[in-house]
C-alpha cells in the first residue's frame, strides 16, 4: 500500500490541453452610419465632434473607412492610443437653431473564430505578445471596468470568483459566465450606469454591463481582457423606430488574452441567452456578426480645450459646442445602412 501511494504521489500532473484560435473569412460588409445634431434656441459658434476609426483586429481585417466631412485622424489619450476622427466646424454667423451632420462608411471582412485544441504534434501558430502598455491597460481598473472598487471585490469574494491554483483561465472564464447567467436577467437601458461596481449589485443589465462584469473579473485575477464595442452587421428591421431596443443594432462582447493563443472571443450575452449549452462552449466563439468600432471603453478624447472622458463611440458621436444661450442640442436622426456579402463559412 505504501509503494502504491508513492507511485500516486510521483505521477506527473495531467498536462493542460494546448489551443489555437481558428479564423476564417465569414462575410464582407459595407456599412454607412450617418448622424445629425440639431439645436433649437442655442446659437452655435463652433461644432466639435469625435467618431471612432474602426481598427484591424483578429475579428476583422481589410478595414477601410471614409468620413464625410473628412475630419482629422488623431490618437485618443489613454495608453491604448485608439484612433479617432475629430471634426470641427466654425459658424460665421451664429443664430438660434442649427445642425451638424457627419457620416462614415466602413468596408471590412468579418471573421468567424473558434477556439480549438491542437492536434497531437501540431505546432501552434505564432501570435503577437502584448506590449507592456497593452498588458498594463488590459489588467487595469478603469472608470467602467472598476475592478478595484470595494463593492466589486466583495462581489468576487461572495461569488467565489477567484482563480484557483492550477485552474485554466478558460475554465475560470466559464465560471464567471455561470454567475452572470444565474444572477442576471437581460435588460437594456441606454442610460444605465454600467460600471462593474454598480452592475454587480443589480439583478439585471445588458450586454455592456455583462461584459464589464466579465472583463473586470478576469482582470482582477490577472488575466488580460477587453471589451469590443460595435454594431451588429445587419440592417435595421423594417418598421423599427428609435424607441426600439435594436434600432441602432448596438452590441458589446469581450475578449481574453492567453499567452501562445492570442485574443480569445467571449460573448457573455450569448452565453446568457443560450441556457441549453454549458457556458464553457461560449469561451472562444465569435460568429463574425459584429463590426467592431473600437477596442474597450473609457476613451480620452483630446478636444482643443480639454481631454474629455467618453464611455464609448457606438451609436452617436461625442460632441461639444461653443455658443450662446441655453444649450438644447439633440442627437438624431441617425442612419444605418449596411450591405452584407456572405463568404460561405458557417
Amino acid at each position: 500500500m505504501g509503494f502504491f501511494a508513492l507511485l500516486l504521489c510521483a505521477a506527473p500532473a495531467l498536462a493542460q490541453p494546448a489551443y489555437k484560435v481558428e479564423a476564417t473569412d465569414h462575410q464582407k460588409v459595407r456599412a454607412t452610419a450617418s448622424y445629425e445634431i440639431t439645436t433649437t434656441k442655442f446659437a452655435v459658434s463652433k461644432w466639435m465632434a469625435f467618431l471612432s476609426e474602426p481598427p484591424e483586429l483578429p475579428s476583422q481585417r481589410e478595414v477601410k473607412t471614409t468620413f464625410d466631412p473628412t475630419g482629422v485622424g488623431l490618437a485618443e489619450k489613454s495608453l491604448l492610443a485608439r484612433r479617432v476622427r475629430y471634426f470641427e466646424r466654425a459658424v460665421s454667423n451664429p443664430a438660434p437653431g442649427g445642425n451638424f451632420k457627419v457620416s462614415f462608411t466602413t468596408e471590412a471582412t468579418l471573421m468567424n473564430r473558434k477556439l480549438v485544441e491542437l492536434k497531437d504534434g501540431e505546432k501552434p501558430p505564432a501570435v503577437p505578445a502584448l506590449t507592456a502598455d497593452e498588458r498594463k491597460y488590459y489588467l487595469s481598473s478603469t472608470t467602467r471596468v472598476d475592478h478595484d472598487a470595494q463593492a466589486f471585490k466583495d462581489w468576487l469574494d461572495r461569488k467565489k470568483l477567484r482563480l484557483i491554483k492550477g485552474e485554466h483561465a478558460f475554465d475560470f472564464a466559464a465560471r464567471v459566465l455561470d454567475v452572470i447567467r444565474a444572477d442576471y436577467r437581460y435588460f437594456y437601458d441606454p442610460n444605465e450606469d454600467k460600471r462593474a461596481s454598480v452592475a454587480c449589485k443589480r439583478s439585471a443589465t445588458d450586454c455592456g454591463g455583462m461584459c464589464y462584469l466579465f472583463v473586470g473579473a478576469l482582470r482582477a485575477n490577472g488575466v488580460p481582457a477587453r471589451v469590443l464595442v460595435g454594431r451588429y452587421a445587419k440592417p435595421r428591421k423594417p418598421g423599427s423606430t428609435p424607441a426600439d431596443t435594436g434600432y441602432e443594432n448596438p452590441h458589446v462582447r469581450a475578449e481574453m488574452y492567453a499567452p501562445g493563443v492570442g485574443w480569445v472571443p467571449v460573448d457573455p450575452t450569448n452565453a446568457h441567452a443560450n441556457r441549453n449549452q454549458k457556458t464553457r462552449a461560449f469561451v472562444g466563439v465569435d460568429p463574425g456578426d459584429v463590426l467592431v468600432l473600437h477596442l474597450d471603453v473609457d476613451l480620452k478624447l483630446p478636444f482643443p480645450d480639454a481631454i474629455r472622458d467618453c464611455q464609448f463611440l457606438q451609436v452617436e458621436p461625442f460632441y461639444w459646442t461653443q455658443g450662446k444661450g441655453t444649450f438644447d442640442g439633440r442627437f438624431g436622426p441617425s442612419g444605418w445602412d449596411i450591405k452584407v456579402t456572405p463568404l460561405g463559412t458557417k
